[in-house]
């Protein structure tokens, strides 16, 4: 199923949808909370004909007010619309959060945001607040909206087997522990961080384990060490119409792997990057978008007395990565 993306900014034309049933939030992650969301919004668009569509923000709420904050995403705004697309939903509506979305009432955000995006039906967790200075609550929601006949349906938020609600922030502080299980339990899927492939400085051939390496930017950096990997190369699968971007999700081959994360104290190089080494693959890449899916945390990154002992510990490393990853092919 394509999926429209679209930009949208205060002050912009109305979409031309007439009817959107709508989840809204910052979706980072797309975890089990988020697919509630959008479970109830699929239900309802099916009972009332509309299309599915999800309001998000760009850039990240946190990141505008936070602007010096390392990274802290989840997923970026390319696997955010893979993920959402994989979903069901239609259509994604990126708002720019800026200054002036910022100073918007309560009212306001209804009328100058809500209302010209064509949303007929609202869906969004319990715990939802918007307008200036997170003003407004979910009463208040269904009590505007029902002046722009926009029904607002609340959902309770979803916990977890030790009734914890599930949040970004507990993935985050999952992946910060190298607790992958943990992510990926309230992820519904293995965590996942995405990048562009660099040219770095050809110590992997030297230690003949080949890396694909890329900057983590603007994502939550998970616990260093070595993870078992699977991974795929995405695909160039986006298209314009006007000024709307589809994307159409195919299925891409996985590979499999081994990846470090970290500062590879070792090689002395202290910047923070993913190294990841596909087995039985032997291609240029370089400047593509590789994605990586962490299935297993191994072992925290160290420090070897020599080269011979980091070259004698990759293949250990790639040994048991291919063991953990067997039911993966």
């Amino acid at each position: 199923m394509a999926t429209k993306i679209v930009h949208w900014s205060i002050g912009d034309a109305p979409l031309k949808a007439t009817s959107l049933t709508a989840v809204i939030g910052n979706f980072d992650g797309v975890h089990l909370g988020h697919q509630k969301l959008i479970s109830t919004a699929l239900s309802l668009a099916k009972n009332d004909r509309t299309k599915v569509g999800v309001i998000t923000f760009d850039p990240h709420p946190r990141r505008y007010f936070r602007q010096n904050e390392p990274g802290f995403l989840l997923s970026d705004i390319t696997e955010k619309n893979r993920t959402l697309s994989l979903h069901g939903i239609e259509i994604i509506i990126h708002v720019s959060f800026n200054d002036a979305l910022r100073q918007l009432s309560p009212q306001q955000f209804v009328s100058d945001v809500l209302y010209p995006l064509g949303v007929s039906h609202l869906v969004a967790g319990s715990d939802f607040a918007f307008g200036r200075g997170r003003a407004g609550d979910m009463s208040l929601l269904s009590e505007i909206g029902g002046e722009y006949n926009i029904k607002i349906i609340d959902v309770s938020l979803k916990v977890d087997n030790k009734s914890a609600t599930i949040s970004s922030s507990r993935v985050r502080a999952a992946l910060q522990a190298g607790r992958i299980d943990d992510a990926a339990e309230m992820l519904g899927r293995p965590p996942t961080i995405c990048g562009t492939i660099e040219h770095g400085d050809k110590r992997g051939r030297l230690l003949n384990f080949p890396t694909a390496n890329f900057n983590l930017e603007e994502y939550q950096v998970p616990a260093y060490g070595v993870y078992a990997i699977t991974a795929f190369i995405e695909d160039k699968n986006t298209s314009l119409q006007g000024d709307t971007q589809i994307i159409d999700v195919p299925d891409l081959p996985v590979l499999m792997g081994v990846a470090n994360i970290g500062i590879r104290p070792t090689i002395g190089d202290r910047k923070v990057m993913a190294e990841i080494h596909l087995f039985d693959f032997d291609e240029d890449i370089y400047g593509e978008r590789l994605c990586v899916n962490l299935h297993h945390y191994m072992r925290g990154e160290k420090k070897f007395d020599s080269i011979d002992s980091l070259k004698a510990q990759i293949s250990k490393d790639a040994a048991t990565a291919r063991d953990l990853l067997e039911d993966k092919k």
